[in-house]
């Protein structure tokens, strides 16, 4: 993206994966979200250009966790109702079968508007062509 997202500063978000996040494999969703954490995300996270798929609601870039190094997929939705809906009814799913778990969710400005960052698990480079296999060569749709 175009610089850091995000103005205040924070704590230190845990690894991916660990037991603070919604999602533990095996583990049940939980009943409801927490509140988005509020220092930029670029302090827990380095952002690639690479996106890796584009939504109705948002586009998915790649990113990588500074200190473990893991590879993620990071998606930017500009803040309303629907989107915290959006977010909250993922989050009470992440967890389930078949569906991408959230690790974290920040809530940080770019270019001047707030915006959601739902930080994901990375599904892997298959996964994405069989969401739209109308556009070969494409990323998928999200």
């Amino acid at each position: 993206m175009d610089g850091e997202m995000g103005e205040e500063p924070g704590g230190a978000l845990p690894p991916p994966g660990a037991p603070s996040g919604p999602g533990q494999a095996g583990a049940p969703a939980l009943a409801g979200w927490r509140e988005p954490k509020k220092h930029a995300v670029t302090e827990d996270y380095q952002l690639s250009k690479q996106v890796l798929g584009l939504g109705v609601n948002g586009k998915v870039l790649e990113c990588f966790h500074r200190r473990t190094g893991q590879k993620c997929a990071l998606k930017v939705l500009y803040d309303s109702p629907k989107a915290r809906q959006e977010v909250e009814q993922h989050w009470q799913a992440s967890g389930g079968p078949h569906i991408v778990r959230i690790l974290d969710v920040y809530e940080n400005m770019h270019r001047n508007k707030r915006c959601l960052l739902i930080i994901m698990e990375w599904c892997g480079p298959r996964l994405a062509p069989r969401w739209d296999p109308v556009v070969p060569g494409t990323p998928g749709r999200v």
